[in-house]
């Protein structure tokens, strides 16, 4: 297995930054290119151009590459560990309910339904919701719908201190506990989901975002919606339409009164 110094894929994610800031990268399922990329092309490109070869990096989706890590934990283990999220981590968004292909929901580990790439100073994805690579939101802590996984790959040589503390995690269980953990409400309303206990909007991705597409297909919205956990330009519509009928403030964001309105609406369906 080929391995190169960590750094040398923070100068590729750097230049990908650099880049987006005069040019769209377009996403592009199963892209790995600067004409398009998408969440794992960003990853595997800046390992390929850093020096790993493309068949060791070429991986089946960000589950497979979840699975594939030297180890895994939360932001908050990551800081009791590092005293940070180490500069060139691979970050993730991780659902323990449901929503991972098929070969994967016998190991219990959950989905890893996106992933990017933390430079020390700010993070870079390829966002579906956007349709483009992005400068994504982490501030070394779990989000709601957001990264709340941190990933150390095989193919990288981090700096001496976390090769140290790597070292003696070597053989440990990969630690898959999400942040945050919060209790589903009572299923009386006829609709239950922890996530109605956050805001969602426009570019968020996640099981949260398929809470929301959800309610809003059993609300009556006309199209349905693709049930893909990604907040993109046709779930916004969804939602401002909602909105407007509902006589809400049409911000295109799921916050609680939308929530409100939506449960209600199930109800009287």
């Amino acid at each position: 297995m080929t391995q190169v110094k960590i750094q040398l894929v923070i100068d590729q994610a750097n230049t990908l930054l650099n880049y987006i800031k005069r040019s769209t990268i377009p996403y592009v399922n199963g892209g790995m290119s600067l004409t398009g990329m998408d969440c794992q092309g960003l990853v595997e490109y800046c390992f390929i151009q850093a020096g790993v070869p493309k068949a060791e990096m070429d991986l089946s989706g960000s589950n497979r590459h979840f699975r594939a890590m030297r180890y895994t934990c939360t932001p908050e283990k990551c800081k009791e560990l590092f005293g940070e999220t180490p500069a060139g981590a691979t970050l993730f968004i991780l659902d323990h309910d449901g929503g991972e292909p098929a070969e994967y929901k016998a190991d219990g580990v959950g989905n890893a339904s996106h992933m990017g790439l933390w430079t020390g100073k700010t993070s870079i994805a390829a966002s579906a919701g956007k349709q483009k690579v992005i400068e994504s939101n982490y501030k070394g802590k779990s989000i709601n719908g957001g990264w709340n996984m941190v990933g150390f790959d095989k193919h990288a040589v981090y700096s001496e201190k976390v090769e140290a503390v790597l070292a003696g995690l070597a053989g440990a269980a990969i630690d898959t506990e999400v942040g945050e953990t919060v209790e589903t409400p009572a299923a009386a309303s006829g609709f239950s989901s922890k996530y109605t206990r956050y805001r969602w909007q426009y570019g968020d991705q996640g099981n949260g975002v398929r809470a929301v597409q959800t309610a809003l297909n059993r609300a009556g919205a006309n199209p349905q919606l693709n049930v893909d956990g990604d907040f993109g330009p046709a779930t916004r519509a969804a939602v401002l339409a909602f909105q407007g009928a509902h006589k809400l403030e049409a911000d295109g964001v799921v916050g609680e009164y939308t929530w409100d309105a939506l449960i209600k609406a199930i109800n009287a369906a």
